[in-house]
């Protein structure tokens, strides 16, 4: 672990919130988080609650299997550069589907480090209804961390 965590720490933090908001990122990254809220964070761990929007939902009404990879694939980048103090980019991404949630339904999303080792980083993500815990989604996630620090990075269109 490098030595000024909390200030990784802290710059998580603020892309994620700015993500949430609109206001950093570009609109692939931003979609699938928008109006997601961080509950808890370490270095290595991240707890979020997040409400599906209707813009994510298929076409029966749940949240979308393609929105909900997306959403793990940034909330699970959160833990590796407060742990790492890098960016990183998903090498190998594993995701089983055990439940579907409605939209406007509320979720719990917990990401964690497990291992590291040189420039590779493991993250567990669960995705959890809130009102019964009941799991939607487990990740298990490989990252290669790059040596660009995170910073905030205007909207940007695709």
């Amino acid at each position: 672990m490098m030595k000024d965590s909390s200030k990784s720490l802290q710059k998580s933090i603020e892309w994620l919130r700015g993500l949430s908001d609109g206001v950093a990122g570009n609109q692939i990254e931003i979609i699938p988080v928008k109006g997601i809220r961080q509950v808890k964070a370490h270095t290595g761990y991240l707890l979020c609650d997040f409400i599906i929007p209707d813009s994510l939902a298929d076409e029966i009404g749940n949240w979308h299997a393609g929105a909900i990879a997306a959403l793990i694939d940034t909330v699970g980048s959160m833990p590796v550069h407060s742990f790492t103090s890098r960016d990183s980019v998903s090498i190998d991404f594993s995701i089983s589907y055990y439940s579907t949630v409605k939209v406007q339904e509320e979720v719990e999303v917990e990401a964690k480090v497990v291992g590291d080792k040189e420039n590779l980083t493991s993250v567990i993500v669960e995705i959890r209804k809130k009102k019964n815990i009941e799991l939607i989604a487990l990740v298990k996630q490989w990252m290669s961390t790059t040596k660009r620090n995170l910073a905030l990075h205007p909207v940007s269109n695709l």
